[in-house]
């Protein structure tokens, strides 16, 4: 999705060392966090912890797919988090997986709130 490129190009080539972008439908979100020109950008997924209705709750089959991509629950922020290196060439990449992270929480990247921030 070209709106997601565009952002991680961004966070990429523009801003500083604490750039950020989220993706939003309530109550489930996204961010990446990474530097300009920086060796590794992080993905953060939110979890269980912080879902406080039961039906919005993910399934023990979508932790086990977000558990398959990689992801691991971060103990200070309590959501799933995966470290990705981060290059220009490594964006269309990353966008791809980042589709993916949407589809397990059924989230259509066409209805998503975005919200960029660049250091």
């Amino acid at each position: 999705m070209k709106k997601i490129s565009k952002y991680l190009s961004s966070i990429y080539n523009d801003g500083g060392d604490n750039n950020f972008f989220g993706i939003y439908k309530d109550p489930y979100y996204i961010q990446v966090f990474g530097g300009r020109k920086a060796p590794k950008v992080y993905l953060d997924a939110v979890s269980n912890a912080h879902l406080l209705e039961e039906r919005e709750k993910l399934s023990d089959e979508k932790i086990d797919k977000l558990e398959e991509m990689g992801f691991e629950e971060e103990p200070r922020s309590s959501n799933f988090s995966k470290e990705f290196d981060f290059s220009e060439q490594k964006i269309p990449e990353l966008t791809d997986f980042i589709v993916k992270v949407l589809q397990i929480y059924e989230i259509d990247p066409y209805k998503a709130d975005f919200e960029i921030e660049l250091d």
